[in-house]
C-alpha cells in the first residue's frame, strides 16, 4: 500500500516536470533572457509567517491549515474553522529584525468565514552615515555616525473564504500595507487569491495560490530628498501544490503526509518546495522540508503540539530555518480555537 502511494506521488511529479516546459514551448512562450532579481519591493510579504508552514519549506498553497493561520498561507482553507480561531506568531529574523503577526477568524455558516489579520516588521535602529570624498587621497570615505533612523513595515487586512462544493473551496485576502524608511513612506494595497481542491482520489489534494497583487507605487518624499523617482513593484508569486497521505493511520493513530509545491515569482527563478509531516494521535507533529533553487535557504525542520481543555483547543508550533551564511532563524506560533 505504501509503495503504491509513493509511486502515485512520484508519477505526478514526473508528469508535472515533463509537461510544463513542453506546454510553454507549444504555446510559443520562450523563457526570458534574464530574471528580475531585486526588482520588487515589499519583501516582508515573502517572509515565513506561520511556524507549521515554515517548518515545511514554507509551503503555502498546499497545506490544509484548518485554522486561522490559513490567512497567511492559502485563505481557501479557512473554511475548515469550526467556530472562532485566533493565532499569534513571532520571529527574530536575520540582522536583528523582528516580525510579528496576529489573526482571528469566525465561521458564519452559510455566509462563509470572515477574518482579520495584522503583521508588523521592525528593522530596529540603524546608524546614519554618508560618503565623503577625500581630495587628498582621491577616495570616498565613510563619515562618522550622524544619529540613527528606523525602518519597518505594517500590514492590516480582511479575509474571506467559502466552500463551493464539499471538495472545493476558495478564499482571498485584501490588505493595506505601509513601509517606512527614515523620512520616506509608501503605502499600497495587495490581494491574495487561493483555491483548494480535494480530488476524491484517496487523499490527493490540489491547490493554487496567487499572492501579492497590487499596483506599483512610489516612495512619498523620495524624489524631494534624493532628486530621483523610485517606483516599487509588488512581489507577485504564483503557486501550485499537491499533497498526499503516504501513511494513513487507522483512527488517527499516526499519519505521514507529503507535499510538493512549485513557485513562480516575478523577481527570480522558479523554485520547488518539498515537505513531510508526521502526526501521532493528532497531538504530536514532526515536520521537515527542503527548498530547492534558493540562494541561502534549504533545510527546514520543526514540530508542534495540539491540546484541548474546557472547550478550547490550542496548538504550539516551532520551526527552525537554515539560512546558510545568514545564520539560522527560529519561529513560534501559538493558536487557540473556541467552541469547535
Amino acid at each position: 500500500m505504501i509503495k503504491k502511494k509513493w509511486v502515485i506521488l512520484v508519477s505526478v511529479l514526473m508528469i508535472w516536470n515533463v509537461t510544463a516546459p513542453l506546454s510553454a514551448q507549444d504555446a510559443g512562450v520562450e523563457p526570458p533572457p534574464f530574471e528580475r532579481v531585486g526588482q520588487t519591493g515589499w519583501q516582508f510579504l515573502r517572509l515565513p509567517v506561520i511556524a507549521r508552514n515554515a517548518a515545511m519549506a514554507n509551503i503555502k498553497s498546499g497545506l490544509p491549515n484548518s485554522n486561522v493561520t490559513a490567512i497567511f498561507s492559502n485563505p481557501a482553507t479557512l473554511v475548515d474553522i469550526g467556530n472562532i480561531d485566533a493565532a499569534f506568531s513571532r520571529m527574530n529574523y536575520v540582522a536583528d529584525i523582528s516580525y510579528m503577526t496576529a489573526a482571528v477568524a469566525k465561521d458564519f455558516g452559510n455566509w462563509g468565514v470572515f477574518g482579520i489579520h495584522f503583521a508588523s516588521l521592525d528593522a530596529g535602529k540603524m546608524y546614519r552615515t554618508e560618503n565623503i570624498f577625500n581630495k587628498d587621497l582621491g577616495i570616498t570615505e565613510r563619515s562618522g555616525d550622524m544619529g540613527t533612523f528606523t525602518a519597518g513595515d505594517l500590514l492590516v487586512g480582511v479575509s474571506y473564504a467559502r466552500s463551493v462544493t464539499d471538495r472545493l473551496s476558495i478564499g482571498g485576502n485584501l490588505s493595506y500595507i505601509q513601509e517606512k524608511l527614515d523620512k520616506t513612506e509608501i503605502t499600497n494595497w495587495n490581494a491574495d487569491f487561493g483555491i483548494f481542491f480535494r480530488t476524491g482520489f484517496r487523499s490527493l489534494t490540489l491547490s493554487m495560490l496567487a499572492r501579492n497583487f497590487g499596483p506599483d507605487k512610489e516612495f512619498t518624499g523620495f524624489t524631494d530628498i534624493y532628486g530621483l523617482p523610485q517606483s516599487i513593484r509588488m512581489p507577485l508569486d504564483f503557486r501550485l501544490a499537491v499533497g498526499y497521505d503516504l501513511i494513513e493511520g487507522g483512527g488517527g493513530l499516526h499519519e505521514l503526509r507529503g507535499y510538493v509545491e512549485g513557485v513562480h515569482p516575478n523577481d527570480g527563478p522558479e523554485r520547488v518546495d518539498t515537505a513531510l509531516e508526521y502526526t501521532f494521535f493528532n497531538v504530536l507533529a514532526l515536520r521537515g522540508g527542503y527548498k530547492f533553487n534558493y540562494d541561502e535557504q534549504g533545510l527546514t525542520i520543526g514540530g508542534g503540539v495540539n491540546y484541548s481543555m474546557s472547550g478550547i483547543t490550542g496548538r504550539i508550533d516551532y520551526a527552525f530555518l537554515d539560512y546558510g551564511r545568514l545564520s539560522s532563524v527560529h519561529l513560534f506560533t501559538v493558536g487557540f480555537g473556541f467552541g469547535e
